[in-house]
């Protein structure tokens, strides 16, 4: 499996992933993709792209196996495998790639794409855009707390992307825990687009994951301001953790916005403030119960069966 593993999400749904094809009956080695020195030269979609893929393809010299897992698009971009290949992948670059500055990636990604033995979309959206056998990203039962003591948490590893001014704005009043950011990063990028930081606003940091995944079995709800999400991991666990989620109509393949849309159409919305009143009135033992059967899919007993039924086979024949 050449794993690009550029987030610590990444890293976690490959070791995942690998876990999994290993209780379906395979070998599996990781082989991480080394960025080194080059990454310096990653400053538009088309470099970060070309660097990326260029050592994904010095990862894949030397390996030897049976077949091999591309864990993304841009791993598969510039590799030419001699043995069957899968690509597993949460996004296209015909949807995050357009114009000019994507064109040799969608060029190069429909190529990858076409010698394929397996698709392995991990989202619908993904599954829509490109076909093959949906792989979702196991999400396994994420343990709520029995008194919610914290009124709301956010993700913001990446404040850009996540929309953390968005959230600070939005919110109004009680116990806002953010998480993946440090408190004094926070600070300036909310003062860099002229946001005061809301009261009752806490700086959880950089955390483990175990540790984080408690903070979000606390909260009453998992707000969420992204400008754009592939599969989304962390609002899926708030699901499974049965917080209700709170978020804007994310573009992307986002996972999750179907289910929140499922659950609570009214906490779905681009007036966060509204969706966050609206949130306050939520039954959460109704909520958990109906987002504990929307994700039997996403379990990893699920994801296990649908890899020895419809992936080995393809990828490993007999």
């Amino acid at each position: 499996m050449i794993s690009l593993g550029t987030t610590p999400g990444l890293v976690r749904s490959d070791e995942t992933f690998a876990e999994l094809a290993r209780r379906a009956g395979a070998t599996v080695d990781v082989v991480p993709v080394r960025i080194g020195r080059a990454g310096k030269l990653r400053r538009g979609p088309a470099t970060v792209d070309l660097v990326e893929a260029l050592a994904a393809r010095r990862a894949l010299r030397g390996v030897s196996a049976r077949a091999v897992v591309f864990s993304s698009t841009t791993t598969a971009l510039l590799a030419r495998p001699d043995v069957p290949y899968a690509i597993r992948f949460d996004a296209t670059a015909a949807i995050n790639r357009p114009g000019l500055g994507g064109a040799w990636q969608r060029r190069a990604e429909r190529r990858a794409l076409g010698n394929a033995a397996v698709l392995m979309p991990v989202s619908s959206g993904a599954e829509r855009a490109a076909g093959g056998v949906r792989v979702p990203i196991p999400i396994d039962p994420v343990e709520g707390a029995a008194e919610r003591d914290i009124d709301a948490v956010t993700y913001a590893a990446d404040p850009r992307k996540r929309a953390l001014e968005v959230v600070a704005r939005a919110w109004q009043s009680g116990r806002l825990v953010v998480g993946g950011i440090e408190r004094d990063d926070g600070l300036r990028w909310l003062d860099r687009h002229g946001v005061a930081a809301p009261a009752g606003i806490e700086w959880a940091g950089r955390l483990p994951h175990a540790r984080w995944l408690e903070l979000v079995g606390r909260a009453r709800m998992f707000v969420n301001a992204s400008r754009w999400e592939d599969f989304g991991i962390a609002p899926m666990e708030a699901l499974s953790a049965g917080t209700p989620l709170v978020t804007v109509p994310t573009p992307g393949s986002f996972e999750a916005l179907p289910l929140a849309r499922d659950l609570a159409p009214e906490l779905v919305s681009d007036d966060l403030r509204a969706a966050i009143r609206a949130a306050a009135s939520v039954d959460l033992a109704a909520y958990a119960a109906r987002a504990a059967e929307l994700l039997r899919p996403y379990r990893s007993d699920a994801v296990l069966a649908t890899l020895k039924e419809r992936v080995l086979p393809e990828l490993l024949p007999s």
